[in-house]
């Protein structure tokens, strides 16, 4: 039986230009990836952003969020085959200060957040296909006069 599952991705962007990333262990397999998660039972797409925001950072800022991005091509799951994700990419209409921003301590499997530069090399930095997409895309964006 095929299942869909919903995921919700945050763009993050410092007043230094730099976007918010984070490692995470996930069912055993280490992931250099975006914010986010899971869209659960009953929830929208912004209440999911903003529950996975505030599940995974301690020290964090409210933000306002636009929809960003959703790839239009099917992805099955990494760790389900039999799913296919639904992904979207939500980007705070702000900028963040980054010392404002710490992963919490009480999850041993999100390990590090980073800023990365918005710089079209360090796409290869993401594991994600989508997350690297979504990458490129802002990097665009943030390069166009």
């Amino acid at each position: 039986m095929i299942k869909f599952n919903a995921r919700c991705y945050a763009l993050i962007v410092s007043n230094q230009g730099r976007l918010l990333v984070m490692k995470e262990r996930w069912q055993g397999v280490n992931l250099q990836k975006l914010p986010g998660g899971g869209l659960e039972l009953g929830e929208g797409l912004i209440a999911c952003i903003n529950r996975e925001i505030k599940e995974e950072f301690k020290l964090w800022s409210p933000l306002e969020w636009s929809f960003f991005y959703i790839p239009t091509h099917a992805f099955s799951s990494r760790f389900k085959p039999n799913e296919q994700l639904l992904l979207n990419y939500f980007k705070a209409n702000s900028t963040v200060l980054e010392d404002e921003w710490a992963i919490i301590d009480n999850d041993p499997n999100l390990q590090e957040i980073m800023w990365l530069p918005l710089e079209a090399e360090q796409a290869t930095w993401f594991t994600l296909e989508s997350d690297r997409t979504a990458f490129l895309k802002l990097v665009s964006l943030q390069t166009q006069p």
